[in-house]
């Protein structure tokens, strides 16, 4: 599966980091897309010292202008675009009542419109070589929820249903389009969340069969599943990779 052309959104840190390492042990050529240039760079610079090619181009998913001039440069330096793991996105906590209009504008110009922009712009290259993949990351909350998530679990429902018709859309074109599913994922950001909610710990401890959290890299080998040649005949589907979390509901 080597010298497949990569883009990953929010490839700075946490899953879409280790799906960007990941895919660079491959052999694969990747971009990395983030508006948080210091962590983009370092993961432009990791992959670089030691897996192969890397570039990493500064974009805010949420701006059209953005995602298609990033898109247009990696298909420039690298000839194509095989591969978008469109992983970025925003999670902000309230409950309907303090939820304000900026925050629902906020999660879903990145979760939502990002998605759309970033998915649209890699179709535009797929098209042309008749062959591609789509893996979006999407979040159990789409199928079942907590107090407080109601905006995140919106866009993170729409996302699914993006992707489903997006997958129609594209298939006569060879594009198979799917969502990951991760489970609850070991990172900075949500063990400081934990810190601050340890009631959630406790509770979604209780709620996974297999009693963990999620590895980063756990969740990047499902996308390299769903963009493999074992799933050549997957499409317009999710892959929960979540250690049973949505089984238990």
């Amino acid at each position: 599966m080597s010298n497949r052309v990569v883009v990953v959104t929010g490839g700075g840190s946490g899953i879409g980091k280790a799906t960007a390492q990941l895919f660079a042990r491959d052999g694969e050529h990747v971009v990395i897309m983030d508006r948080n240039e210091k962590a983009g760079k370092e993961t432009e610079a990791e992959i670089q010292s030691g897996s192969g090619p890397a570039l990493f181009l500064k974009t805010d998913i949420g701006v059209p202008r953005e995602v298609d001039a990033s898109f247009a440069t990696a298909a420039e330096r690298f000839g194509r675009i095989d591969i978008l793991f469109a992983n970025a996105a925003i999670q902000i906590n309230k409950p309907i009542l303090e939820l304000t209009v900026a925050d629902w504008d906020t999660m879903v110009a990145a979760n939502l419109t990002g998605t759309f922009l970033c998915c649209r712009a890699a179709a535009v290259h797929m098209t042309k070589q008749r062959s591609g993949n789509i893996v979006i990351c999407s979040s159990g909350h789409a199928f079942s929820s907590y107090p407080g998530y109601t905006g995140y679990a919106a866009t993170k429902g729409g996302q699914v249903a993006f992707m489903r018709a997006a997958a129609i859309d594209l298939a006569q074109y060879g594009i198979r389009v799917n969502c990951i599913i991760p489970g609850a994922t070991d990172s900075d950001l949500i063990r400081y969340h934990f810190s601050n909610h340890p009631d959630d710990e406790k509770r979604l401890m209780e709620k996974t069969p297999l009693g963990r959290l999620a590895f980063p890299d756990e969740i990047a080998r499902g996308v390299r599943f769903l963009t493999s040649d074992d799933a050549n005949f997957v499409t317009g589907t999710c892959l929960s990779v979540d250690g049973g979390l949505m089984a238990r509901g």
